[in-house]
């Protein structure tokens, strides 16, 4: 077996090993909130070894970091369909992305996440930096914003996100395309205009 073959191998345990214990957490994220979740509970329903989580994680919070990049990065994939020169749709599809699978994993979020203030403290982290590395993007591009990329990733992202844990939480009476819609109406009233160079 040559080393590259090796290599492979090693990097598809290594792979398997942070899906067993991401699918794990997210399975216990149904039953309990993240504060009260150990890593024995993540390693028991894993079935792995402790020695073997923590050669993959320093501790259970960096598990979730992993989780929750994982999940935004899917929404990023599919956000970044949207033409480079349009920001506002990029918005539009992440938050749309986030409703659905908040709506497809509400157990998970309701009982695991939402009253959790690190982890979504964490969520909203993610989604900023995923926002500031798309508004850099379309710098380089040629758009020039108005306003300072920090400043308007720093806005979004805690809005987005804790406009979908309430929508959540309030069992999601408005529909999707009409939180989406109003999400929009608010972009465009507070003037968060860009123009190309």
């Amino acid at each position: 077996m040559s080393n590259h073959e090796k290599n492979e191998k090693i990097d598809l345990r290594i792979r398997r090993t942070h899906k067993l214990l991401s699918n794990s957490l997210m399975s216990l994220l149904t039953e309990k909130s993240f504060e009260d979740i150990r890593v024995s509970d993540i390693c028991d329903q894993a079935m792995v070894h402790r020695t073997t989580f923590y050669k993959h994680f320093e501790d259970k919070y960096q598990l979730l970091d992993c989780l929750l990049r994982d999940l935004i990065e899917d929404f990023e994939k599919e956000s970044l369909k949207t033409p480079p020169h349009d920001p506002k749709q990029y918005y539009s599809n992440l938050f749309k992305l986030l409703l659905e699978h908040m709506c497809k994993n509400k157990k998970m979020y309701t009982i695991g996440l939402l009253n959790n203030s690190s982890a979504m403290k964490q969520l909203q982290k993610i989604v900023l930096e995923c926002i500031e590395y798309r508004l850099r993007n379309d710098e380089k591009n040629g758009i020039k914003f108005i306003v300072p990329i920090d400043i308007i990733a720093g806005f979004f992202s805690p809005a987005l996100v804790y406009s979908a844990g309430e929508w959540l939480e309030e069992d999601m009476i408005i529909s999707i395309e009409e939180m989406v819609k109003y999400c929009d109406t608010i972009v465009e009233a507070l003037q968060i205009r860009y123009k190309s160079v």
